[in-house]
C-alpha cells in the first residue's frame, strides 16, 4: 500500500476473493495514507458491513443490491453468482423496505460512491443469446467483423427455471435503485468494465434511471475529477482548466446521445479529427443514433 501511494496511486481496490477480516485495518491503513478505497464487495460481506469497514465507493451496482441478496448468494459473490444470483433474485426485492432503505440511507449520509456500471447487467441480463448489446448497435457495421461477432455472444444463458423476463425485470430493478440512489443524493461516476465504447450508453441509461442529460454528463466529468481531487484542473470546460476535451455535433445536455457524435478531439495540446482516429482505431465509419 505504500508502494502504491509512493507510486502515485490515488486509491486502492478490493476484489472479491479479499479476506473480509484484512478489509478494515487494509482501509485504514489505506485512509492514514491519504487513499481512497473502493472495489467489489468482499464474498461473504455485505456492502453495509464493507462500508462500516472503511470503503468510500462501491464499484458495480450489483454489490449495492448485494444487500438484499440471500446468504448463499453472499458467500459466492466472489464469482459468477454476483451476476446469476442478481439476475435471479434482484425482481423480487423491496426497494423502499429492509435492507435496501437502510443501505441507501447510509450510503446518501455519509457520501458513499457509487459507480454503477450498469451496462453491464444490461448486456448480462436483457439481450437474448446472440443478439447484440444496446451499448454497440450503434456501432454496427462500423467495427472489424471480429470485434463485432464477439460483441453477438448476447447476454447470460438463462437457467431452466427462470425466463430471459425474468433476468430484464431484475434490470429494470437494478436501474430502480440507481434511480433511488440518485434522488437519494448519493454521488454516482460512470464506469463501463469494458472497453469504454459503452460509456454513452451507460450515461443514456442514468438519463433512463431519470437524470436530466446534464447530471448524467457530470457523473463522467466533474464527478470523478471531484472524487479524485483534480477537479481544479480537469472535468468541467473552464479558464485555467487543461484544455482535454472534445467537440460533437448536437447538445448532450439535451440528448445525451449526442456524445457519440464526436467531431473534433483536443487532447495533449494536439488538435486531433475524430473521424481520422476512428479510421486508425479501425472503424469503418461513423456511429449511428440509438435513440
Amino acid at each position: 500500500m505504500q508502494r502504491a501511494k509512493a507510486d502515485g496511486f490515488t486509491g486502492i481496490k478490493f476484489y472479491g476473493s479479499y479476506d473480509p477480516t484484512w478489509v478494515a485495518p487494509a482501509a485504514a491503513e489505506a485512509h492514514r495514507l491519504g487513499l481512497h478505497v473502493h472495489g467489489h464487495v468482499p464474498a461473504g460481506m455485505r456492502p453495509s458491513q464493507a462500508i462500516a469497514s472503511g470503503y468510500d465507493e462501491l464499484t458495480h451496482i450489483y454489490f449495492v443490491m448485494m444487500e438484499a441478496m440471500p446468504d448463499s448468494v453472499v458467500a459466492t459473490s466472489n464469482g459468477i453468482n454476483r451476476f446469476e444470483g442478481t439476475g435471479r433474485y434482484a425482481k423480487n426485492v423491496d426497494l423502499d423496505g429492509s435492507p435496501i432503505k437502510s443501505l441507501i440511507t447510509t450510503m446518501a449520509t455519509r457520501k458513499i460512491v457509487s459507480d454503477p456500471t450498469l451496462v453491464v447487467a444490461e448486456s448480462l441480463f436483457v439481450p437474448e443469446n446472440g443478439d447484440l448489446s444496446p451499448a454497440y448497435a450503434p456501432y454496427v457495421g462500423t467495427l472489424p467483423p471480429a470485434t463485432e461477432r464477439d460483441f453477438r455472444q448476447g447476454g447470460f444463458a438463462v437457467p431452466k427455471d427462470l425466463t430471459r423476463d425474468d433476468y430484464r425485470k431484475s434490470f429494470a430493478k437494478l436501474s430502480a435503485l440507481l434511480s433511488l440512489m440518485h434522488s437519494s443524493g448519493v454521488p454516482i461516476v460512470a464506469g463501463t468494465d469494458g472497453s469504454g465504447l459503452e460509456l454513452v450508453r451507460e450515461l443514456e441509461l442514468y438519463v433512463a434511471a431519470g437524470f436530466s442529460p446534464s447530471e448524467a454528463l457530470a457523473t463522467a466529468t466533474i464527478a470523478p475529477a471531484h472524487l479524485l481531487g483534480v477537479d481544479k484542473t480537469t472535468g468541467s470546460i473552464t479558464a485555467g482548466k487543461s484544455a482535454d476535451l472534445v467537440l460533437v455535433e448536437g447538445d448532450p445536455s439535451r440528448q445525451i446521445g449526442d456524445l457519440r457524435n464526436t467531431r473534433t478531439v483536443m487532447m495533449g495540446g494536439k488538435l486531433m479529427d475524430a473521424d481520422a482516429l476512428r479510421e486508425a482505431s479501425g472503424f469503418s465509419g461513423r456511429p449511428t443514433s440509438a435513440e
